[in-house]
């Protein structure tokens, strides 16, 4: 029996404050033990910035839980991670492709 590969989650968080917003999401997601594959963040007019990032995590990760641990924090405003279907997870700069499976909290 083969181990099974990690999974990649994509994570769209909303802040109203960059530093700690994505201070505490990479913090986190190095404390939860996840792999970091890519960030970016994204600035909007009304002074809102989107962080997107690419996680591994273990196969048996939910999605629902994951949201749940990373969203908890008030920098944070909306959350939602969707895992990579297996086809887009090899593709750089892939960030938020159509979820294969989803969690969103407001």
């Amino acid at each position: 029996m083969q181990p099974r590969q990690p999974r990649r989650v994509s994570v769209m968080a909303t802040t109203p404050d960059p530093f700690d917003g994505i201070v505490r999401l990479v913090l986190d997601a190095a404390r939860f033990g996840f792999g970091l594959d890519q960030v970016a963040m994204t600035t909007h007019s009304d002074g809102n910035r989107t962080i997107r990032m690419v996680l591994e995590v273990t196969p048996s990760a939910d999605c629902a839980d994951l949201t749940e641990r990373l969203s908890r924090h008030p920098a944070i405003t909306n959350l939602s991670v969707a895992e990579l279907a297996c086809e887009d997870a090899d593709r750089a700069g892939v960030v938020s492709p159509g979820p294969a499976n989803e969690r969103m909290l407001p």
